[in-house]
C-alpha cells in the first residue's frame, strides 16, 4: 500500500473511532439519561432538568461486573441482606473505589417475581469487601427477586449497571407483619402519558393526593422530589431491564396536590409498571401501570 493510501486509510480509521467515542456518554447521568444537562448542588452534580430516561437490560451492556444478592431466611432473625459486587478479575468492588451519585454510592432495586412489591435501598460497605442494606419491616421472602444495581465508578465517572436473580426462599415475612397503609399515605390521583408510541420520547405525569383530602408536601429525596422506576410487567427472567427516573421541575411539584413529571424514551411495546417512590416525611411507593404500543 502506498504510502499515501495509508494515509488516508488512517485518517478515515482515526475519524471513525473519534465519532464512536465522542458518542459515549461523557458524565454519570448520561447514560441513564439522554440529552443532559446537569445541575451542581453543593459540589455535586446531579441529573440534570427534562432529561430523558432509557431502558436497559443491563446484561446487555455487557458491563464487566458480577452482582450477586443474598436475602436472609425467612426464619432468620435478621433483617440484613448481603450484596456481593465483583470486577472482571473477580475482585470485590469497594466503597472508596465509587463515586457519590444522588448523594449515594450505590443504589439497589429490589423487585418481587410474586407479587407487586418493590424497593429502593442504598447498601454500605463491609470490612470484608461485601456491602449490606437494611430490608424494611414486613418484608417477605417470596419466590424470589430481580436485583439491579447502578452506581460510578471513581476512575471513570460514569454509570454501571448490574443485575442479578435472586432466588426464592419460604413464603414467609421477615420482621414486623405487614400493614395497610395509613389514610393519609399518598395515592396517584391522576396519571397521563403524552405518547404511548415504543421508540418516542414520552412525557409521565403523575399528580399525587392525600385520600384524607389534606395537603402533600414532598421532601427531597436524594437530591431530588422523587425517584421512578420502570419494570416490565411480565416479571420474567426473559423480561428484566429497568429506567431509572428523575422528576423535571414544571412548578406543579409544590401544589397541595403535587404533579411529578417524568420524561422517557419508551421502550418496545408491552405493559409495564412504574414505581414511584417520594419522602413525605416517610418513604412511600406508589404503582401505575404503563402500556406501550407499537
Amino acid at each position: 500500500m502506498s504510502p499515501a493510501r495509508q494515509f488516508w486509510v488512517i485518517s478515515a480509521l482515526a475519524t471513525l473511532a473519534f465519532l464512536a467515542l465522542r458518542s459515549l456518554p461523557d458524565t454519570h447521568c448520561a447514560l441513564l439519561h439522554a440529552d443532559h444537562r446537569p445541575m451542581i448542588v453543593d459540589g455535586l452534580e446531579f441529573c440534570g432538568v427534562d432529561e430523558e430516561a432509557n431502558f436497559y437490560r443491563p446484561r446487555d451492556l455487557r458491563f464487566p461486573y458480577a452482582l450477586k444478592v443474598e436475602l436472609p431466611a425467612a426464619d432468620s432473625a435478621g433483617r440484613e441482606g448481603r450484596l456481593v459486587l465483583t470486577d472482571e478479575e473477580g475482585r470485590p468492588v469497594q466503597g472508596h473505589q465509587l463515586a457519590l451519585s444522588h448523594t449515594r454510592l450505590l443504589h439497589l432495586h429490589l423487585r418481587a417475581v410474586d407479587r407487586p412489591w418493590y424497593v429502593h435501598l442504598h447498601p454500605e460497605p463491609r470490612e470484608d469487601g461485601s456491602w449490606g442494606f437494611a430490608l424494611p419491616a414486613g418484608f417477605v421472602a417470596g419466590a424470589g427477586h430481580h436485583a439491579y444495581v447502578d452506581f460510578v465508578p471513581g476512575r471513570t465517572g460514569r454509570v454501571v449497571l448490574a443485575e442479578a436473580v435472586v432466588p426464592a426462599t419460604a413464603s414467609a415475612p421477615i420482621g414486623a407483619t405487614v400493614v395497610a397503609p395509613p389514610s393519609s399515605a399518598p395515592e396517584v390521583a391522576e396519571f397521563s402519558v403524552s405518547t404511548h408510541r415504543t421508540g418516542e420520547s414520552s412525557w409521565l405525569r403523575l399528580r399525587l393526593r392525600r385520600p384524607d383530602g389534606s395537603p402533600l408536601k414532598l421532601r427531597p429525596l436524594m437530591g431530588t422530589l422523587g425517584h421512578a422506576v420502570l419494570f416490565s410487567a411480565a416479571r420474567t427472567e426473559a423480561a428484566m431491564g429497568y429506567a431509572h427516573l428523575h422528576p423535571s421541575l414544571e412548578g406543579g411539584e409544590y401544589d397541595p396536590s403535587p404533579t411529578l413529571s417524568f420524561r422517557l424514551r419508551l421502550p418496545k411495546p408491552g405493559d409495564y409498571e412504574l414505581w414511584l417512590h417520594v419522602d413525605d416525611g416517610v418513604d412511600r411507593y406508589v404503582r401505575v401501570t404503563l402500556v406501550v404500543t407499537p
